[in-house]
């Protein structure tokens, strides 16, 4: 991306090459590095692209060789203000485009939550709002580590967070304890750390020093591996302490609580052919309602299809959003205890796939299934195999020696 870039604003041709010796003009630019890309066989005859300023090198490779170079194609910023040189209006345009389109870039102009069971999307959006994280936001008041750190502290069910910015957009990626975190690289010196509570099954050790083995009760956040290794000299002298990225395969024997309720009793709803449309537009946050209905029925869903303005990640504080609201009725059903414990098992066997995606070795299934009260609840322990190791950054101060002046007297 940067180099077309970059060959953009310095501008290049796109040629179209005649001649009987196509070959030895090619030999003679490489040989002279003058630098020649795209180059393809057409109608016969040669194309290739190359810099605007190594075109005027051309001539005398081209009276050796009797070939004829000519121009098919301009390209790039050069061209484009010789071409709109006396359109001054019109660049001045592009140019406040351009720096409208940069402010704009240092903000955060969408919030994207993934991996939530428990926690909506919404609820999310509304606990980092009222933390100070909102849409709007410049970049660089956002500190991703602290938000990972704030929403850890805050809910003692989420395991693992992951918070980053993608252009415009900031991400927040939660999984919840019910569920295996995602696995994570680590790219700077660091321990391996329990994830959980567990029973170590199964550990190999490539980097760093063990502080546990197969059989060891751990708990969460205890070190597993050091990623601080003794250089040892001679009569057993420690010489230095080295710090490194701790690497491992660790498995333990753990457990997941499960634990899930449906009533017998439920609301179904029927849709019926009413509906009303709403539209409205937003810009710089501020919404503008196009039309809104006025709805004649009391209950109805509010359904909302936005449209946001965006190139992949650079998203643009412009959208668009088209709102229904479908009228429906409330029925009253009530399971039969074949479909109720039918629909238990059912949740519960999702709940089992999504971690056998995840590398985890299921070695009992206690949950049991009980209908009492109208209520059909599926609870108990899974227990299972699976990775439990995290990573802990090294402090300096786990690692530096520092010297001792062991001089107890004057200096004078």
């Amino acid at each position: 991306m940067l180099i077309k870039l970059f060959r953009w604003l310095r501008g290049y041709l796109l040629i179209r090459m005649k001649g009987q010796s196509p070959e030895r003009f090619i030999n003679l630019c490489s040989n002279r590095y003058i630098y020649l890309w795209d180059l393809k066989h057409v109608e016969g005859e040669y194309e290739f692209r190359i810099m605007l300023k190594d075109y005027r090198k051309l001539k005398p490779v081209a009276r050796k060789t009797g070939t004829i170079p000519y121009i098919k194609r301009r390209y790039g910023m050069p061209f484009f203000i010789h071409k709109y040189k006396n359109r001054k209006g019109y660049l001045a345009g592009i140019f406040l485009f351009c720096t409208i389109l940069y402010i704009l870039s240092l903000y955060i102009w969408d919030i994207n939550v993934l991996g939530g069971h428990s926690y909506t999307p919404e609820a999310m959006l509304k606990f980092i709002k009222s933390n100070g994280i909102y849409i709007g936001l410049q970049k660089k008041d956002i500190d991703c580590q602290e938000i990972e750190e704030l929403i850890r502290a805050t809910y003692n069910d989420i395991g693992w967070v992951s918070a980053e910015i993608k252009g415009t957009r900031l991400i927040i990626k939660i999984t919840e304890t019910n569920m295996p975190a995602p696995a994570v690289t680590a790219t700077k010196n660091c321990h391996i750390i329990a994830s959980k509570d567990c029973i170590i099954t199964y550990m190999v050790t490539r980097i760093g020093t063990p502080k546990a083995e197969v059989g060891s009760v751990v708990k969460k956040g205890d070190i597993l591996v050091s990623g601080i290794v003794d250089i040892i000299g001679d009569n057993d002298t420690l010489v230095e302490r080295k710090p490194v990225i701790a690497d491992a395969d660790i498995i333990g024997k753990t457990y997941y609580n499960y634990m899930d309720k449906i009533s017998l009793n439920y609301i179904q709803k029927q849709y019926t052919s009413k509906s009303k449309t709403g539209y409205n537009i937003s810009f710089l946050l501020k919404k503008i309602n196009l039309y809104k209905p006025r709805i004649p029925y009391t209950k109805y869903d509010i359904i909302v299809d936005e449209f946001m303005l965006h190139f992949d990640d650079f998203y643009l504080p412009i959208s668009y959003s088209v709102t229904n609201y479908p009228e429906y009725e409330e029925i009253k059903k009530k399971y039969t205890k074949e479909e109720v414990t039918a629909l238990a098992k059912e949740k519960l066997k999702r709940f089992l796939e999504d971690l056998i995606k995840k590398d985890v070795l299921i070695v009992e299934n206690n949950v049991k299934i009980a209908i009492k009260n109208n209520t059909c609840t599926a609870e108990g322990k899974i227990v299972v195999q699976e990775s439990v190791k995290d990573y802990k950054s090294i402090d300096d101060s786990e690692w530096r020696i520092t010297d001792t002046d062991e001089s107890n007297g004057n200096d004078n």
